[in-house]
């Protein structure tokens, strides 16, 4: 058991290196066909009225949500150039060039945009994810300070400063933050996932155990949470639970190659331990 305890115990100090951080939302309902339809009949309305903005960040939004990044940028550029003063406008190119990875350009939208309305929560928030993938911790404690303070019911704002907080070490702080979100919004599988993850930093593995249940009641197909609270059900010394977890985690995430290692290495462990049973019985 001993071996199979060492095979594990550098994972979870990298435990807060993989939390779930939340956006805004900003996101639609509608299937692909159903978003495709939309884009037609606005290329329809902007062809009779090319200036409109308000069409084009519609357009541009309805081709953010299938990945057509270059296109929408384009849009939104557009629009930019018949409104210069629209912050949402800029919101949207930062949240572009967030999900294409260029992570200063998106910090420089998001700072546009705050300069012409610097109360908007949803800004703050999406630049405090950007400063977070640049690793300015600080900054973006700062950026949820602010994104709290301009929407004190801003559930993802509370999660991602509580992320912050975990891997800053403020780990109290950081379930307070869980436990306010989760007081705004009783469904909330991150909200569970994090303070598990938060929760195992601390050696609270039973504890923990109930958040990831919790987070996978709620959200059944998240592979990882399954994959969390194997790993705390190994440091439990529960490797059967362990491996039954690291199983269903691989059903959810087969291309994760860290997932896929571990549960070889423990069915190994498991594997090996059963024949030496064997030989001396």
């Amino acid at each position: 058991m001993r071996k199979i305890y060492k095979i594990f115990c550098v994972i979870f100090s990298l435990f807060l290196w993989f939390q779930s951080c939340c956006f805004a939302s900003n996101t639609t309902h509608l299937t692909d066909t159903q978003i495709i339809k939309k884009i037609k009949k606005l290329d329809k309305k902007i062809k009779r009225n090319p200036n409109n903005s308000k069409l084009l960040i519609q357009r541009g939004f309805m081709k953010f949500c299938l990945k057509d990044y270059g296109s929408a940028l384009e849009d939104y550029t557009l629009a930019e150039d018949t409104e210069p003063n629209n912050s949402d406008i800029f919101y949207s190119k930062g949240r572009v060039w967030f999900e294409k990875g260029k992570y200063n350009y998106a910090l420089e939208e998001f700072d546009k945009a705050i300069k012409i309305n610097p109360k908007d929560s949803k800004i703050y928030l999406s630049r405090g994810l950007t400063k977070e993938k640049l690793d300015d911790l600080d900054g973006a404690l700062i950026d949820y300070n602010l994104a709290i303070k301009y929407n004190r019911k801003s559930h993802a704002a509370l999660i991602n400063r509580g992320i912050v907080y975990s891997r800053k070490g403020y780990y109290e702080k950081a379930i307070s933050d869980y436990e306010r979100a989760l007081k705004l919004c009783k469904y909330s599988p991150d909200a569970y996932y994090n303070l598990g993850l938060t929760k195992c930093s601390m050696g609270n593995y039973e504890e923990a155990i109930e958040d990831f249940n919790k987070s996978i009641e709620q959200n059944a197909n998240n592979g990882m949470a399954y994959y969390r609270r194997g790993q705390a059900y190994l440091k439990l010394d529960n490797q059967q639970f362990a491996i039954s977890d690291f199983k269903k985690a691989r059903q959810f995430c087969p291309n994760n190659d860290k997932i896929k290692e571990d549960y070889e290495k423990l069915k190994q462990e498991l594997d090996d331990l059963l024949k030496e049973e064997k030989i001396y019985y």
